[in-house]
């Protein structure tokens, strides 16, 4: 079987070789234990109660609870709480209210239009790994990855988990929370962090899983051109809702060329 580095923060580098200047950076809330509690914040959000939500205020509502248990439950005791909630209120509040490339905020999209922690799998036929690295290496995507060790094919289940999808004018949508500390959030950091962690990867195989599901659910009636609106990072540290700004988002369409290459390469036929 194949799996993906799995959502809910496993996959956040324990420490980053480069910080942000003006970040004072905390030990205690850094690599992976942070990222799945994020996550958990996250995951466990009630979106709509932070539309009123601005930096520097308190969490809303019951949200500060939800907050301290997701802390909790990755062993973060008292003598650490508090800094974790004003962290974390700061970092889902940013999320949540910042204006994506579409033009909407998390907290504005209906909970019916919306899908948390989508866990997916879908089978492999025998796929050479050197025909697969052709693929992607001509799209551009993990330059520097030449293979998977000594495997020579890769075959059985592909699974993994989404953080978020949703639906917006008629688009669906892949969205990833990073709790990565990056030297700063401009397009080229962001794009480097993509390459260096293979989340482009990752983005890929998150796209062609809701691909999949879509041409299964909708038939005729679904066009990825027309229906996928794309993927979206969000690197949590570095959001401002109040600028406006790109910085913190990266989003990235794969070319339906790519997927539906990669697609007919997994199913057991040529690129």
């Amino acid at each position: 079987a194949s799996t993906l580095p799995a959502s809910g923060g496993n996959d956040e580098p324990e420490a980053d070789a480069e910080a942000p200047q003006d970040e004072v950076f905390d030990p205690r809330f850094a690599g992976n234990r942070y990222g799945v509690a994020l996550h958990a914040a996250l995951e466990h959000a009630d979106f709509a109660a932070w539309r009123h939500w601005h930096a520097g205020d308190a969490a809303p509502a019951d949200e500060t609870r939800v907050i301290a248990e997701a802390l909790g439950k990755e062993g973060y005791g008292a003598d650490g709480i508090d800094d974790g909630i004003a962290l974390t209120t700061r970092l889902v509040g940013q999320a949540l209210t910042v204006a994506l490339p579409e033009g909407v905020r998390l907290c504005d999209v209906p909970s019916e239009a919306r899908r948390p922690e989508i866990e997916f799998q879908f089978a492999l036929q025998p796929v050479r790994v050197e025909a697969l690295f052709e693929l992607l290496h001509a799209h551009g995507v993990v330059r520097d990855r030449q293979g998977f060790g000594l495997r020579q094919r890769l075959e059985g289940l592909m699974t993994g988990l989404i953080d978020l999808t949703y639906m917006h004018d008629g688009k669906w949508y892949v969205l990833d929370y990073k709790s990565n500390r990056l030297p700063t959030y401009d397009s080229a950091a962001m794009q480097r962090a993509m390459q260096h962690s293979e989340y482009d990867l990752q983005a890929l195989i998150y796209t062609l899983a809701l691909h999949r599901w879509l041409r299964f659910r909708l038939g005729d009636r679904y066009d990825y051109a027309r229906d996928f609106g794309g993927t979206r990072y969000l690197f949590c540290r570095g959001l401002d809702p109040q600028i406006g700004t790109a910085d913190g988002i990266h989003a990235w369409k794969p070319a339906a060329a790519l997927i539906d290459a990669l697609d007919t390469l997994f199913a057991g036929g040529h690129a």
